[in-house]
Formats: C-alpha cells, sequence, structure tokens
C-alpha cells in the first residue's frame, strides 16, 4: 500500500496536481483551478459526512446574514484504502502576511448574525464529547464541559478552579445563542487586502453560543507566544469591548474555560501550548 497522499487521491479516481497544505487532519491538494482534495489522516466516513452537514449550514448562515466569507464545503466523499478523500471548493484569499484585528474583528461580527439552526449544532464540542444542546443555555453546557474535562488534568489544575469556574459560566446573563467558530485565529481568515473572504478550520469548539467566547479566544490567539501577547490579547479586548458591547469579566471567563478545555486535550503532550492553556486559567480570578 502506497504512502504517498496524491497517490492515494489518484486511486480514488482524482487527478490532483500537487500538495497546496497538510496539517493535524491529513493532506490537501489541487485538483483544479476551483477545486482541493483533502486525505483525511483518520476522520471515519461518518464524522466528515457529519462535518459536510455543519459546512453546509455554515455557508447557507453566512448567506443569509449577508456576509461574503466562504468556507471549504465538502462537495464529494469517497473512500480508499481505508481512509476518506473529501473535493472542496477552493477558496480565494491568505492569511495576512502582516495580521491585526481589523480582519478578525469583522469576522466575528459576521459571525454574530448567524443564528442558531440544528445543524450548526451536530458537531462535538470538542472530538469526544456530545454536541452542544441548543435549547440549552452555552454557559450551561459550557460549565458541564469544564467540569467533564477538568479530571483530565488531575494535579496541574488548582483545587475547587473548575466547580468555580462552572459556577460562574452557569450565572452569565443569556444571550441568543449564534455561530461560534471556537478558534478563530487570524491564520483562519483569508483575506483579500485588507477585507476578508474566507474562513477556514471550523471543527474544534464550533457550535452555537455566545458571540462573546469567539472574541475572548481571537484575543488570546493575536500572539500566542510573543514577547508582547499579553498586550495584544488586552488590545483585542478592548476592541470588541467597544465595537460589540462585551463585558471584560465575561471575555476573561470564557479565556479560561477554552484554556482548561484546550489543556485537557493537550494532557499527554506536555510542552508550551499546555502551559499557555494552563495560563489563560490562570488570569481568571473570582471571589471565593
Amino acid at each position: 500500500m502506497t504512502t504517498d497522499p496524491l497517490a492515494t487521491m489518484r486511486a480514488a479516481g482524482l487527478a490532483v496536481t500537487h500538495e497546496v497544505g497538510r496539517g493535524m487532519e491529513g493532506v490537501v491538494a489541487a485538483l483544479d483551478d476551483e477545486h482541493v482534495v483533502k486525505l483525511w489522516d483518520r476522520r471515519p466516513r461518518a464524522e466528515v459526512e457529519r462535518l459536510r452537514t455543519f459546512y453546509d449550514a455554515v455557508e447557507v448562515g453566512l448567506d443569509r446574514a449577508g456576509a461574503s466569507l466562504s468556507v471549504p464545503r465538502i462537495l464529494a466523499v469517497e473512500e480508499v484504502a481505508g481512509r476518506v478523500v473529501t473535493v472542496h471548493r477552493r477558496l480565494r484569499g491568505a492569511p495576512a502576511a502582516s495580521p491585526g484585528p481589523r480582519a478578525v474583528l469583522d469576522v466575528l461580527e459576521a459571525l454574530a448574525q448567524v443564528p442558531a439552526t440544528p445543524d450548526l449544532a451536530v458537531l462535538p464540542v470538542p472530538d469526544g464529547e456530545p454536541p452542544f444542546d441548543p435549547d440549552v443555555p452555552f454557559g450551561a453546557s459550557l460549565a458541564a464541559l469544564v467540569q467533564r474535562r477538568a479530571a483530565l488534568l488531575g494535579p496541574a489544575l488548582r483545587e475547587d478552579v473548575a466547580d468555580r469556574m462552572a459556577d460562574a459560566l452557569r450565572s452569565l446573563a443569556l444571550v441568543p445563542p449564534r455561530l461560534v467558530h471556537g478558534d478563530l485565529g487570524h491564520a483562519h481568515v483569508l483575506v483579500e487586502g485588507d477585507r476578508p473572504v474566507g474562513l477556514l478550520d471550523f471543527g474544534y469548539i464550533s457550535t452555537v453560543g455566545d458571540p462573546a467566547f469567539d472574541a475572548a479566544v481571537a484575543a488570546a490567539l493575536q500572539d500566542m507566544f510573543g514577547p508582547r501577547a499579553a498586550g495584544a490579547t488586552a488590545d483585542f479586548d478592548q476592541l470588541a469591548v467597544v465595537r460589540f458591547g462585551h463585558e471584560p469579566e465575561v471575555l476573561v471567563l470564557y479565556r479560561a474555560a477554552y484554556g482548561l478545555v484546550t489543556a485537557s486535550c493537550l494532557a499527554g503532550h506536555p510542552g508550551r501550548h499546555l502551559d499557555w492553556c494552563l495560563r489563560l486559567v490562570d488570569t481568571w480570578h473570582t471571589p471565593t
């Protein structure tokens, strides 16, 4: 059996020309000027079909909201040698060469215009967990997730922090659920000039919920490891407060919840990413 990704794609009858990228989930190759093909590393077909349903709903929601953002809809699903192969439209644009907050803020505004539908809440949050129920308040669903995932962190998490965080999440004011990307960094936004035209990599904590969660995570992802990381997060928070009216303490709380959940996914992989996640938890303070 060949280990050449392009040869595997060609064995599925897809005349790919060259590799255009690879990531944690697979390899992407060009099919023609309008389409790309992805060879998935480990996703079973049922999960990919569920992602297909989700992306279809995202595109419909963005279009109805008047947002000119393309997403990598799955146009066809095949299997070869026990692996899933999918065909997608080739998206316009590229990640910004000098990323700043403007494009991400514009995307956050667009996502917050997309109301909840059942097909936007079909993905696990995250892998291995059930989808969030759109009829349950987002804070309550996130609180339950935090308490379940805290057990995976053991002594890396301070005593009682998960329970206190869950209480704070459950006490948040209800907001109409909207589309949440869940991991919105500037690398996921495709731009032409300074205008966002495409959006990638839904799927980690993609669901329907509070737009402030997306803003909180986006602030942290502005600069994860640079010398001005804390300043970049604070600057983005201020922009989000002014533009969207989010409450600063809610942003910090949501960022801590994201950090805890992501740390639980990295518990067996110590390193700076795990440490970064735990620092997000440490930045959250609430009276005992």
